[in-house]
């Protein structure tokens, strides 16, 4: 056909081409009529509203038009174009190419036609074994088949557009042809290439006419039908004839009940009984499917689920037993329903409301497809669903900054080339892609179909081909005495390779006839053969191997520069001593392997550049060479389940030959480099060259040991090797275009998928008030949908969009759920949350000015109103606290998603980017080893690709931090980084701190400045007085006073001593005025807090007392420890059971409510508890102990009086605040000090009480004091004796440790908070036996206070601790007590 165009043409207009006036022939094989009852065994055609559409569609498709068909779900659209498809191809053997996006529709098409007699259509698609495609292949090459169904993606193919080549194409029918469209509701970019391939294809063929076009959807609005024709006029200047129904079926009855989630099930259930039809109810989520189908039949109805993530002979069970009637009811997603003719239908529930009206009208349309059947369609409306939808659609669109991301990856795997070959999940990792993100693969060719439809790249085929001329043998029978006689092949490969050898000598004939170079691809020879593609190149080797084919040198590696082998030979030697350590490390038997252990461990052993990336790169190989057995555990990216498949000693033998023959292969291509950038040899190359290299005379190897060497080189990154086997796994070839570095894909060529994302977008705010108008006017629903899907798309928005709602549908929240979020947001913070554009946000934040609250709203924003997907956004702050607080209000706010959000401390990022378990040990360089590994690239791509940077407390950055945060900067050209802190409280200057890091961000290209100064937290005069004290403060960052938000008045006093004691007034003071509501002492010194608690306790006064204890790690806590071992887990659990979790708690509480410890324990489990609720890991828990503090959980609402340093109380606020400041503590002429003052005064919501001896307060050293309002002064000449009650908390090094070892008999019986004795030796019990020793060191510190006059009076237990001394087998419970001392 190729040679004689105008033959096929001819035969053409004699046979398939209606003669204008008519004539026998034509009258019989073209009519619609005859072939309708021959073909179908149908009368007549189905009409719309009295109008025969479907017979005017197939009457225009047998003219041979193109058509735009609309036609509603079960409206006859298969029918439409299957007709003409059968009659082409019976009359003059022409093919009909269907393409639609979804291959279980394509199978269930060819099945429906098959239980009708009709066996002419077949389908080539990834859901066929190899025998079923070879099958497919040779029926449409003999001319037997007359319908092919095709997903675009096949498209691709070279065997494909071959297999097209060889027939007469009669049209090609593209279904679901929203797809086309940005405004369309499943726009997919893969769609843009139809009309190339089409265009090729009529080039290659030489036709002199254009192949027509069939589009086919359910639904379409107006400008969706405007691009469709537009894209085919444009494209191959084709005019679809527009074939459309109305949108509204006349036997359907829809009927919308708002529903609350927790009343879904009745009323559901209700429908079901009073109807008890047929019946499709459609959720949203696959687990849903799943648990709502099985509480059905456990409360005693018939129902099956369907999905799309089943197994596919389970979905097929299912469906048919809907089909056929033995099951009423299908719980499903919208997975279901396509292409499955079940006419009598009579109920469709949406348990879920569907993500577009487009959506919705396709699935209730399940519903009465017989149109004598009148049927009901119910949606179980809640607004929270809506919701639901976008933050689904937030989560899965593909943004901006990931196509850059893709575009990066490409740019740098090609520098010294323009071609590439590599699997969607290389690219992917290159990008920085988390591997476990949703549709990973989709979504990178989605990527890369966007980058070239704007011209960046061209995306080529990547098969592998067979010259013919290689072809060492005259004959297929010289050809099979060799295969025999090479003694390479078994019996099975032996035949396969005699039909491979047959297949290319047949093709060398053909082609030499033709005048062309022979050749035959590797994917050409698999789908005709039935051959697995794998088994086709492992043959061909062998084939090379025999001398029956010429070597070829089909593979190709990149020399970037002359260190490129001895860095490939480091890479590699780095692998081996991992892989060798693995092999100790993990035990032979099955086993749960923590990724971050093992990497800890090598690290010990001194393994070289080892993380976790590495380790699993070696388990992933030892899988795929099935030396392993692997399984992921669910919900833990850090553990794997392996089991080995062979012994250690085989995988060390295998280990070893691997080495041997890498190490030469790298030496090999080293020496036939030759300054070249790009080097080309062959397996069986390499093989020859090995075996006859002199240092390895002895050795033989095989040609698959070679390729599982090279395949390993290229896995590991010591290599990077192309073509041969390998297009295995790499199955995007992609040539770029683009040749300038600096070009980056940009907003513009954005714009179709913003689009269409904006239009999906506002389809849910559709659908959502076509919801509300069901429920309030039935005949103006109606009215909506009609419009909707005729007017012109701005038409139909202006019409019932107007006014505020026109803003409305603009953002990717429902009006409540952004109400909700943002409604009580002050005009500065939404000048914050509204900011998208600023590439560097600094946030000036003034006390109690909500920073908290923006910020969290700021993180709900970029989920739910930007492309901001949760792998993608890193919160850091600086204590465990802090990060299970936003944890926590995110979470109230924006529901489960929060639990994806990353919201770490500095440190524990920098622990999880090593790929290490934290510990205290090494909290003080592990930020530094973080951030060098990031510099120098060591660091998994995916762990610090980003594109939103939140740093909390930003102020208290030191050197250290801001390097890190530097390392991400330049790791992510598009990183967008908001920082929220308050310089005025930079009070950790003494380890570091400096605020000038945070105002470095404010250098950067594109950075904003805001400043949130309304304080939520104290009353107005409160706010006066520390605005007056902070403006004495230099280079301060906000130059707005702070303003109260209540304009109430608290209670300021401040009263000055002639002395230095003010601790004994300051006591005496809160006990004659008594406690009202909580309190809070606050000290400069530890000293000052003991001394403070002593006095409160000796007055019976309860109070808690801020101490940090050094090296305390709360798992040790005796009621943790007990709380841990009652979870009953092992070595090899990763997940904590619910009912291990809730038994461990009663038992927690029976043996331990007496413990002072108790409310600690509580407050501990709950915050674990808040922000781990789905699924609780060990790891998780480990990590939250280790990053805790005891501080973390005291309750200021239990009634204590709080006594802390100023340091400690920073981020706390309480009714009433006292501050004592004696100027032998303070340097007031220090800023920093003067910051400490500050951060006080500021923790106070109604009353401040300052106790000093200094003169700064006076109305005389500043006269703004005097228009404070409810300021009173007082003056105290009086003299006061030293506090004559202290308390002093004991830590490890004041007690004396190995002496618990011989005292564990009578420790087990204490708990925190029972009274002890004491002497000037230690602690006894209350039957006199000493169970504690002081320290040397205490006991010195200790008779410093004898000799003041002081007493002991008696001990109180603290904290038991289990603790553990190198020279110990076992931990031993040691005790921390409380000790007073009073003045004699």
């Amino acid at each position: 056909m190729k040679q004689y165009p105008l033959v096929d043409n001819i035969i053409f207009r004699l046979r398939g081409n209606p003669c204008v006036t008519g004539c026998a022939y034509c009258n019989d094989k073209l009519d619609i009529y005859t072939g309708l009852k021959s073909i179908f065994q149908f009368d007549k055609f189905r009409d719309f509203d009295g109008v025969p559409l479907q017979e005017q569609a197939v009457k225009a498709a047998v003219l041979n038009k193109s058509l735009l068909v609309i036609f509603p779900t079960g409206g006859g659209k298969s029918l439409t174009f299957q007709l003409p498809a059968l009659m082409a191809g019976r009359n003059i053997k022409g093919l009909t190419v269907v393409i639609s996006p979804l291959q279980s529709l394509m199978k269930d098409q060819v099945e429906n036609l098959e239980k009708k007699n009709i066996t002419e259509a077949v389908t080539i698609n990834g859901l066929l074994d190899p025998i079923e495609r070879a099958k497919s292949f040779e029926r449409i090459e003999k001319g037997e088949a007359y319908l092919l169904y095709l997903s675009p993606e096949s498209l691709r193919s070279n065997t494909i557009e071959r297999l097209l080549l060889g027939r007469k194409i009669s049209r090609f029918v593209i279904d679901e042809a929203h797809c086309f469209s940005a405004w369309g509701q499943d726009f997919r970019v893969d769609y843009m290439y139809i009309a190339e391939f089409i265009k090729q294809l009529q080039t290659k063929k030489n036709l002199t006419e254009k192949i027509p076009v069939s589009c086919f959807t359910a639904t379409a609005k107006q400008n969706v039908i405007n691009d469709i024709m537009k894209y085919f006029k444009n494209q191959l200047d084709l005019d679809l004839e527009l074939f459309q129904t109305s949108s509204g079926r006349k036997n359907l009855r829809y009927k919308v009940i708002r529903t609350e989630e927790s009343k879904k099930y009745h009323v559901m259930r209700e429908l079901l009984d009073n109807y008890q039809c047929p019946t499709i109810i459609y959720v949203s989520r696959t687990r849903k499917a799943e648990k709502l189908s099985e509480r059905l039949n456990n409360d005693g109805y018939n129902s099956r689920e369907y999905h799309g993530k089943m197994e596919k002979n389970n979905r097929i069970d299912n469906q048919e037993a809907f089909i056929n009637g033995n099951v009423d009811i299908m719980v499903a997603t919208s997975a279901f329903g396509m292409g499955v003719d079940k006419k009598d239908v009579g109920m469709v529930i949406h348990y879920d409301i569907s993500d577009s009206l487009e959506n919705y009208i396709q699935e209730a349309g399940r519903a009465g497809r017989d149109q004598e059947l009148s049927a009901n369609c119910f949606v179980l409306f809640n607004e929270e669903d809506l919701s639901k939808h976008f933050m689904l659609l937030n989560q899965t669109k593909l943004s901006l900054q990931e196509i850059q991301q893709v575009w990066k990856a490409i740019k740098a795997a090609t520098k010294t080339r323009l071609r590439m070959s590599n699997s969607a999940l290389e690219i992917a990792r290159e990008a920085g892609w988390n591997d476990s993100v949703q549709d990973i693969e989709s979504r990178v060719k989605t990527a890369i179909a966007a980058l070239e439809d704007s011209g960046y790249i061209k995306r080529r085929n990547n098969m592998p081909r067979v010259y013919a001329d290689s072809i060492l043998a005259k004959n297929v029978s010289e050809a099979t005495a060799k295969i025999k006689a090479s003694q390479l092949f078994d019996a099975n490969s032996e035949a396969k390779a005699r039909r491979i050898i047959a297949k290319l000598i047949a093709s060398r004939s053909r082609k030499q006839a033709a005048d062309e170079i022979p050749e035959a691809r590797v994917d050409y020879i698999s789908e005709h053969l039935g051959i697995k593609r794998d088994e086709v190149i492992n043959i061909i080797q062998k084939l090379r191997e025999a001398n029956i084919l010429a070597d070829a040198k089909d593979l190709v590696t990149y020399i970037d520069d002359h260190n490129s082998m001895a860095r490939a030979l480091q890479i590699f030697n780095n692998f081996r001593d991992l892989e060798r350590f693995l092999l100790k490390a993990i035990p032979l038997e099955t086993n749960v392997l923590n990724i971050k252990e093992l990497n800890e461990q090598a690290e010990i052993q001194g393994i070289k550049k080892v993380n976790p990336n590495n380790i699993r790169k070696i388990i992933n190989y030892w899988s795929i060479k099935k030396l392993i057995r692997r399984n992921t555990i669910p919900y833990s990216k850090d553990h794997l389940k392996i089991s080995f498949l062979e012994t250690k000693e085989q995988i060390i033998s295998e280990l070893e030959k691997r080495t041997d023959i890498a190490e030469f292969i790298i030496e090999y291509l080293e020496s036939i480099s030759q300054n070249k950038s790009e080097l080309t040899f062959s397996v069986l190359e390499l093989k020859s060259a090995y075996e006859a290299d002199l240092q390895l005379f002895t050795k033989k190897t095989t040609i698959k040991e070679i390729e599982t060497v090279l395949f390993y080189l290229t896995r590991i990154g010591a290599l990077k090797i192309e073509g041969g086997f390998l297009v295995i796994y790499n199955s995007l070839n992609i040539e770029r275009l683009e040749k300038d570095n600096k070009v980056r894909y940009k907003i513009e060529d954005y714009k179709k998928l913003k689009q269409y994302y904006e239009q999906k977008s506002q389809m849910i705010h559709i659908v959502g008030e076509y919801a509300k108008k069901m429920m309030g006017n039935y005949k103006s629903a109606l009215q909506f949908a009609e419009d909707y899907f005729h007017l012109e798309y701005s038409s139909f928005i202006r019409k019932y969009f107007n006014g505020l709602k026109a803003n409305e549908i603009q953002r990717t929240l429902t009006p409540n759920k952004f109400k909700q979020l943002f409604g009580e947001l002050s005009v500065n913070q939404l000048g914050i949350i509204n900011d998208t554009k600023s590439q560097y946000i600094v946030v000036a934040a003034g006390p109690g000015s909500g920073k908290t609250r923006i910020l969290v709203h700021k993180l709900a924003a970029l989920l739910l109103m930007e492309d901001v997907k949760h792998e993608q956004l890193l919160m850091l702050t600086f204590s465990r606290v802090a990060a299970t607080e936003f944890k926590k209000r995110l979470i109230d706010l924006i529901g489960n998603a929060a639990h994806f959000v990353e919201i770490k401390t500095f440190h524990s990022y920098c622990f999880d980017l090593l790929g290490r378990v934290g510990n205290l040990e090494k909290t003080d360089v592990i930020i530094k080893q973080a951030t060098d590994k990031i510099i120098s690239g060591e660091v998994e791509p995916s762990k610090i690709t980003k594109t939103v940077l939140v740093i909390d407390e930003a102020q208290d950055m030191e050197a250290m931090d801001f390097k890190l945060i530097e390392a991400l900067i330049a790791k992510n050209e598009n990183l967008r980084v908001i920082a929220v802190g308050d310089d005025d409280q930079n009070i950790f200057n003494f380890r570091g701190a400096d605020s000038k890091y945070m105002q470095a961000l404010l250098a950067y290209e594109n950075s904003k400045q805001y400043e949130l100064i309304v304080n939520f937290r104290s009353k107005a005069n409160l706010i006066d007085f520390t605005n007056t004290f902070v403006e004495t403060i230099l280079n301060r960052m906000k130059q707005t006073p702070i303003i109260p938000n209540d304009n109430n008045l608290g209670k300021i006093e401040i009263i000055k001593y002639d002395n230095n004691e003010l601790i004994i007034p300051a006591v005496q003071k809160m006990i004659d005025e008594g406690i009202n509501g909580d309190t809070c002492v606050l000290t400069r010194t530890n000293e000052e807090a003991l001394q403070i608690s002593g006095l409160l306790k000796k007055n019976d006064i309860r109070v808690k007392l801020i101490q940090s204890k050094e090296k305390l790690n709360l798992a040790n806590l005796v009621e943790i420890r007990y709380f841990i071992n009652e979870l009953q887990l092992n070595k090899d659990s990763y997940i904590i059971p619910d009912d291990n979790w809730t038994e461990a708690k009663k038992k927690l509480k029976v043996k331990y409510s007496e413990s002072d410890n108790y409310p600690l324990c509580n407050e501990l489990i709950k915050d674990f508890e808040k922000v781990n609720n789905k699924y609780k890991f060990k790891n998780d828990l480990k990590i939250f102990l280790f990053e805790s503090k005891i501080e973390d959980f005291y309750d200021k609402n239990q009634g204590f009086v709080i006594v802390s340093t100023i340091h400690k109380a920073k981020g706390w606020e309480f009714d009433n605040v006292i501050i004592i400041l004696n100027k032998d503590k303070f340097k007031f002429e220090n800023d920093e000090e003067k910051r400490l003052i500050y951060v006080g005064m500021t923790r106070a919501k109604t009353n401040l009480t300052i106790h000093y001896n200094d003169n700064y307060f006076e109305k005389s050293s500043n006269y703004h004091y005097k228009n404070i309002k409810n300021l009173t002064y007082k003056y105290d000449k009086s003299h006061y004796n030293a506090a004559d009650s202290i308390l002093l908390e004991l830590g490890f090094k004041d007690v004396y440790l190995s002496y618990f070892s011989n005292k564990q008999n009578l420790i087990v019986n204490l708990i925190s908070g029972a009274q002890l004795k004491v002497d000037e030796e230690g602690c006894l019990d209350q039957s006199e036996n000493r169970v504690l020793k002081f320290s040397h060191k205490f006991k010195k510190e200790l008779s410093k206070y004898l000799k003041q006059g002081y007493v002991l009076k008696t001990a109180t237990i603290n904290y038991l601790i289990y603790w553990k001394a190198e020279k110990l087998d076992k931990e031993i419970i040691i005790l921390l007590p409380q000790v007073e001392l009073i003045k004699n």
